[in-house]
């Protein structure tokens, strides 16, 4: 046991800070993990030389790993998005698996074991491309939702992959019709554990979540991980396949969030020691002994994975450019990969020495993922502004003239074209997206369908007659070289454009934009605006205060100081005579009180009292006041606010 902890702290001793280092310079943890397993085990500065202790922690990684996987892989969602997932996502593992195994078998590897190869290769990181997609704000792209897509297809795939791999191991003494069976009899397995589960412990964790506590609903979920796995086991699967099982029944419940919130920092630990065990199993001196041959290898296969996903998009009609973008995004070898290899090494389909390959290749891939990522979508538009491509479908020609070009239809742009077809100014749609191009035919907007980094579709959107031109896409860097083109393709429009973050509105204005609409800080005005609407402060005074928000650039936001005139005009504005309209609800103190009874100490007066449409100015100290007496109030704006307590609670009251 000393042993253990003693290990653990070595662990972590090492791991921390390579990790915050990763951190810092902006690579996925998950590298950071891999390269402080390869300092720490036999093969670096053997620090840790116990790597069965550590393999036996990063099974439960593993286990809690496949667990959360499957609590956020929900049949309903799946079948909702059916036809979505199975495009790009079908097609890029289909092509990718089936040219591995082509290649491989050609050159003289067994049937199993190049359909193993195949389903390594296939599958890409989801750790290292959603991390560095959030990073640069390209969720909610068309490169990002595809990619997003296709590790969710390869995600769902791991089950059956998980299940064909056991049964790749017996490929070679049975015969295909043995194999079928076996197949067969694995999936049923996990349908029997599925729907027997979901028969009873949805019920079971109901009734914890009823007389227990979090704590309860913690180690009762930790129990179903447990016996589904032990279950599975014993039905001839892996305690692995048992956990997402698990996962899978907990999914649909209404516990699920908080579940997760509850595994995931177990997860995260297990899972590190999980990668850590596979870089400490990697024998660095294979590497050093065959450099360039490993370098040739990794290069290879980053080369298919680009041109195979890159084929896949472009199948399903997605613009050449994004589809280079999500080739070269998905280009690495997954996490899931690593533990397909383990599986397989275990299971006796790969020797050693192959099983150190797929470890050296992967880990060479995903150490360049992070570069490929960052400059997919420069590379992309130098590369295709090269080519001189145009991705616009050919129209009959329509020439505008002083019109706005929207560029986007996603929720800001069609708020923006609905208004401008209800006031009747002319305006056409660029957009990249099929989907949205027929949502927007389909409301009579005028439309073409291209990339708008393009010079080709600029010209063809009129952009030289153009009045004004409005880019509500998410891609910043396919913004900034698209504002750019705009201003060089008349100096004249007056560009706009939204964007996420405020530290990106100087980097727009300097390519050309005159004015940059930042969210994060709309978001910000909108709150300020919400806050000072509660203290009663006039709607005109409000709307000065942000257009000297807005005039001053955002500067009274950014922390820095509004100028003194500034300040002192809103001063006056807080203390300024106003009036204000208070309606008598049934709980309201003054309800049933004369005004005589109502001692307003804050010295606003009630100059009048509206009851059913009808107006009482100026009413007597006798006038009763009713549930549903809309009163008029005068005064100053703290005196109104004063009042309006008192009506409410009676707190001024003698």
């Amino acid at each position: 046991m000393a042993h253990l902890i003693e290990d653990l702290a070595v662990l972590l001793l090492v791991s921390l800070p390579i990790n915050l280092l990763f951190h810092k310079i902006k690579l996925p943890s998950v590298m950071g993990y891999l390269i402080a397993g390869i300092l720490i085990g036999p093969y670096g500065w053997q620090l840790n030389g116990d790597v069965e202790s550590v393999k036996h922690l990063a099974e439960i990684g593993v286990i809690l790993l496949l667990f959360v996987i499957g609590l956020e892989f929900s049949l309903t969602r799946l079948l909702k998005n059916l036809v979505s997932i199975l495009g790009v996502g079908g097609l890029q593992l289909t092509l990718t698996a089936g040219v591995v195994v082509w290649i491989l078998h050609i050159n003289g590897f067994s049937q199993s074991k190049s359909i193993a190869f195949g389903f390594i290769v296939a599958l890409s990181s989801t750790a290292i491309v959603l991390k560095m997609i959030t990073d640069l704000a390209e969720i909610d792209t068309l490169q990002g939702k595809i990619c997003i897509g296709t590790l969710l297809f390869q995600d769902i795939c791991v089950v059956p992959i998980m299940l064909v791999m056991p049964l790749l191991a017996q490929a070679g003494a049975t015969s295909p019709i043995d194999f079928a069976i076996a197949m067969f009899e694995s999936i049923a397995a996990v349908v029997a554990i599925f729907f027997l589960s979901k028969l009873i412990v949805p019920r079971m964790l109901a009734w914890v979540a009823h007389i227990g506590n979090k704590e309860h609903l913690t180690l009762f979920v930790i129990f179903i991980i447990l016996i589904t796995g032990w279950i599975s086991q014993k039905m001839g699967l892996t305690l692995a396949m048992g956990a997402l099982i698990a996962g899978m029944i907990i999914s649909d419940s209404e516990y699920n969030h908080q579940i997760i919130l509850d595994i995931l920092p177990l997860r995260d630990y297990f899972s590190s020691i999980f990668f850590i065990s596979i870089g400490m199993l990697l024998q660095i001196q294979i590497f050093f002994d065959s450099v360039l041959f490993f370098l040739e290898l990794a290069v290879v296969v980053i080369l298919i994975k680009i041109f195979l996903t890159f084929l896949s998009c472009a199948l399903v009609r997605t613009p050449l450019r994004i589809s280079l973008i999500v080739g070269m995004r998905l280009a690495q070898v997954g996490e899931f990969s690593l533990i397909l290899a383990a599986i397989g090494l275990e299971n006796g389909i790969f020797s050693n020495e192959e099983y150190q390959h797929i470890l050296i290749v992967s880990i060479l891939s995903m150490l360049v993922a992070p570069l490929l990522i960052q400059v997919s979508n420069k590379f992309s538009i130098w590369l295709f502004s090269r080519m001189k491509v145009s991705e616009s479908t050919k129209e009959e020609k329509e020439t505008f003239s002083d019109h706005v070009i929207i560029s986007g239809y996603g929720l800001g742009g069609s708020t923006l074209a609905k208004v401008l077809q209800e006031a009747k100014i002319p305006f056409m749609i660029l957009e990249l997206s099929g989907e949205k191009i027929k949502r927007a035919l389909k409301q009579g907007h005028k439309t073409h369908y291209g990339d708008c980094t393009q010079e080709d579709t600029l010209l063809r959107a009129d952009i030289k007659r153009a009045r004004m031109i409005v880019y509500a896409i998410s891609d910043q860097v396919s913004t900034e070289r698209a504002v750019r083109l705009t201003r060089k393709l008349n100096p004249k429009i007056k560009i706009i454009v939204r964007t996420r973050l405020f530290s990106q509105v100087e980097e727009f204005k300097a390519a050309g934009a005159d004015e940059v609409i930042p969210e994060e800080f709309e978001t910000s005005i909108e709150i300020f605006c919400r806050v000072l609407k509660d203290y009663r402060i006039p709607n005109n005074i409000i709307e000065q205060q942000v257009e000297l928000i807005r005039l001053e650039g955002y500067s009274m936001l950014r922390g820095l100081s509004l100028n003194t005139e500034s300040l002192k005009k809103f001063s006056t504005y807080l203390t300024a005579t106003l009036t204000e309209s208070y309606m008598i609800l049934d709980d309201s103190w003054a309800s049933g009180k004369t005004l005589a009874q109502i001692n307003n100490k804050s010295e606003a007066i009630i100059i009048a009292v509206v009851r059913n449409n009808k107006s009482y100015p100026n009413p007597g100290s006798e006038f009763s006041i009713l549930p549903g007496d809309m009163l008029i109030l005068f005064g100053s704006h703290m005196q109104l606010d004063n009042a309006i307590k008192n009506l409410q609670e009676g707190s001024q009251v003698k």
